[in-house]
């Protein structure tokens, strides 16, 4: 019987950490919100034209999709409203319908993180890598929870009403092409990348009647909340090297 001393190596990797990190926004995801409930105003219609109540909320069917709704951080509607007519300027002063009825939306400035076996933290869920293959950041994933708030303006409370009816009945059904995930382009550490939005809790929105002074204004304006869940990424920048476990032992003769 001999024993012979044997020694071998294993190649693996060796991943070192600089501590450096990078995080998805929320700009794009502000942008791909705002473009999904336009694209829900702008599916909605009405067939009797001629009934008076119809008569203004079917010149905002009739209005180009990009004047149905903005986006953007307004104090209220009044503040809102002034900036609206300064952009369109010489339309407004010559017929005021060509203000109203419109819809603005903004966020919540509040951020926070989603609770739930179905939205956990994924740490390490993938790598991004260079044009070589060769990677250089680890992916971290996680839940955030927004809130955007459309808020709902015109002259007539009827066509208030009907917008905000038309918003919230379409969210609460799921058929036919209504979809209720969408997804929004982003750059993580220079790559490009989708991330996934849903909206939360469809069927709990109603309307609260927003700030303005009707006597003076002639408006009428309200408000409805939406939650969305949207993946946010983290990028931790990494150096890979080529390195060797070792492996020493006996073997039997």
């Amino acid at each position: 019987m001999q024993l012979d001393e044997t020694f071998f190596e294993i190649p693996c990797d060796v991943v070192t950490f600089d501590g450096k990190v990078e995080h998805t926004e929320l700009t794009d995801i502000d942008r791909a919100v705002a473009a999904f409930f336009q694209n829900v105003l702008d599916s909605l219609v009405v067939a009797d034209t001629k009934r008076r109540e119809n008569s203004e909320f079917s010149r905002f069917v009739g209005r180009d999709k990009s004047r149905k709704i903005y986006y953007g951080n307004f104090t209220d509607p009044v503040s809102f409203l002034s900036k609206l007519t300064a952009k369109l300027g010489d339309k407004v002063k010559a017929n005021r319908n060509e203000l109203l009825p419109v819809c603005y939306i903004t966020r919540d400035p509040v951020i926070g993180f989603v609770d739930g076996a179905e939205y956990v933290d994924i740490p390490d869920c993938g790598k991004l890598t260079n044009e070589k293959g060769q990677p250089y950041a680890v992916i971290n994933k996680s839940f955030v929870a927004l809130t955007y708030r459309i808020n709902t303006l015109a002259w007539n409370q009827s066509t208030l009403s009907r917008l905000a009816l038309g918003l919230m009945v379409w969210l609460r059904h799921t058929k036919g092409k209504r979809k209720h995930v969408f997804r929004a382009k982003t750059m993580l550490a220079s790559t490009e990348m989708e991330i996934s939005i849903e909206i939360r809790g469809r069927k709990d929105a109603m309307t609260e009647p927003a700030e303005v002074d009707h006597e003076n204004t002639r408006l009428f304006a309200s408000s409805i909340s939406f939650e969305v869940i949207a993946e946010v990424y983290e990028a931790e920048s990494i150096t890979v090297r080529q390195g060797a476990i070792g492996v020493g032992g006996r073997v039997i003769e």
